[in-house]
């Protein structure tokens, strides 16, 4: 547990509806804007909202508490337009300043969908890009699962830390946390999951990323305004285009149209945004030092399957030689 000082305590009150750096700078810097009711309404702020927000009480919270003055303060939400006054962390602070690439879309996925995110979130991570998204059912959930497998992930969260939505992502949640993860809110613990919240958090989502991928959103969606977010605050906005007419695709090729980047090699915007790619994965460097698929698909969590259908792939790229009694070496292919 921790605690929220008064001053920042009253700030998170006003939310979204006023600028923590316009403020400052009328009064000559946020010590300054810390003084009392006079030097808040000398910023600007009514005297009725100053005046509650000079009453404000200190709050306890789950996480570590990070006022936008705190040196930890994630460096590309600050820089955002009204970024939040405090950020609420659980898990791994760093987690929230590393690079990072956003992945959203909707709840109600396909396959397609779900494929896509999890292969993207998964060739991120495994490069050591935070993948960020928002915890819910669907393309967030599967872009979670597949990055806290091999690196990690942030979830921003549309209500207080003590609560989690949805109530069947709670194992998710400490999943994220077990691997190095983080979970981040602007709401007081008291502050449950609501409509009028979320839309709030899309914002955040995007200033923590460096880019917003939209995997598949119908033509209403909250990825929707993670992706105007975006654009407003700077951000590369990317959308993977679908079948015309699927109301699942919707969204991206209305993205698209309207000057979203389109993706469509998931391998080339990994080279892109994750840098070189690493020297070899864990789980095929077993493979080359003599462990049978079994054995890796035990020491990894991996399944026989899946290493099978990797390996397929991976031998047409030349980048595996199959040698006697099912055992691999890197092919001429492999960087």
């Amino acid at each position: 547990m921790d605690e929220i000082p008064a001053f920042w305590s009253g700030a998170m009150e006003q939310l979204g509806t006023l600028d923590l750096r316009v403020l400052a700078e009328r009064v000559g810097g946020l010590r300054a804007l810390q003084e009392g009711e006079s030097a808040l309404v000398a910023a600007g702020v009514p005297r009725a909202r100053a005046s509650a927000w000079s009453r404000a009480s200190p709050r306890r919270t789950r996480g570590i508490a990070l006022p936008f003055d705190d040196p930890r303060y994630p460096v590309r939400l600050r820089d955002i337009p009204c970024p939040p006054p405090v950020v609420l962390v659980e898990g791994e602070i760093s987690a929230i300043s590393d690079r990072a690439v956003a992945i959203v879309g909707t709840r109600r996925c396909t396959a397609y969908g779900k494929a896509i995110a999890r292969k993207l979130a998964h060739e991120l991570a495994s490069r050591g890009i935070v993948v960020v998204s928002g915890l819910a059912r669907g393309i967030d959930g599967q872009a979670h699962l597949s990055a806290l497998a091999v690196g990690k992930t942030v979830a921003v969260l549309g209500h207080g830390l003590a609560h989690t939505a949805p109530v069947c992502h709670d194992r998710l949640r400490a999943q994220i946390l077990d691997h190095g993860g983080a979970l981040l809110s602007t709401w007081h613990d008291a502050v449950e999951p609501r409509p009028h919240t979320f839309p709030v958090r899309n914002a955040w989502i995007s200033g923590l990323s460096e880019a917003v991928v939209v995997v598949e959103a119908p033509a209403r969606s909250g990825a929707l305004r993670t992706a105007g977010a975006a654009a407003d605050q700077g951000r590369e906005v990317f959308a993977v285009p679908g079948p015309v007419g699927a109301e699942e695709s919707r969204g991206c090729l209305d993205l698209i149209a309207a000057g979203a980047q389109v993706l469509v090699d998931v391998e080339e915007f990994v080279r892109r945004w994750g840098g070189a790619p690493l020297a070899t994965e864990f789980w095929l460097q077993r493979l080359f030092l003599g462990a049978t698929i079994d054995e890796v698909a035990a020491d990894t969590g991996r399944s026989v399957r899946q290493i099978r259908v990797d390996l397929v792939r991976l031998e047409m790229e030349g980048k595996v030689v199959k040698l006697p009694g099912e055992r691999y070496s890197p092919g001429r292919g492999w960087r």
